[in-house]
């Protein structure tokens, strides 16, 4: 029994080694794009977090991370395109015309739509390589780290 469990344990520890290397280049890249100098670390805690949440075996592991990876990278890009705009748009020191504000708008409008068709693109793509139950595994782990981490943030905040 013993020995079942450390074989489990090790199998675990396995696939959180085999899940960081594949995402360590993308996180490379995004570390020089200029993202918090947390965010590998981030990354890594959320590796881990979402693979044993899904218990996924090396065979999964290996074609759910890099679909999820780029997923996640071109869902991070909606989102700073997003708050480039906003910035602009919220700048107190610049003045737009009417017609820059209604593209503007719209531009922001159309970062939503674009992240939406990504949710819906990439929900095809997630279940062609995981099970219909682990990819509902995969949206409640994702929420269960959102949680996870606002209790963190939350934690330190008050320390």
């Amino acid at each position: 029994m013993k020995l079942k469990n450390e074989a489990e344990t090790m199998k675990k520890v396995i696939f959180i080694l085999l899940a960081l290397m594949m995402v360590s280049p993308l996180a490379e890249a995004q570390q020089k794009e200029k993202e918090k100098p947390d965010f590998e670390k981030f990354k890594s805690h959320k590796i881990s977090f979402i693979t044993e949440k899904l218990n996924l075996t090396p065979q999964e592991a290996e074609k759910f991370w890099p679909v999820y990876n780029q997923f996640e990278k071109e869902k991070m890009d909606c989102q700073n395109k997003r708050r480039e705009l906003e910035r602009m748009a919220f700048d107190e020191n610049k003045t737009l015309s009417s017609q820059e504000i209604i593209k503007t708008i719209r531009e922001i409008s159309n970062t939503y739509k674009k992240e939406n068709e990504l949710n819906d693109e990439y929900n095809e793509k997630f279940l062609k390589v995981l099970s219909p139950q682990k990819v509902l595994l995969l949206y409640r782990a994702e929420g269960q780290f959102r949680a996870h981490m606002f209790e963190q943030f939350k934690k330190r905040n008050n320390d």
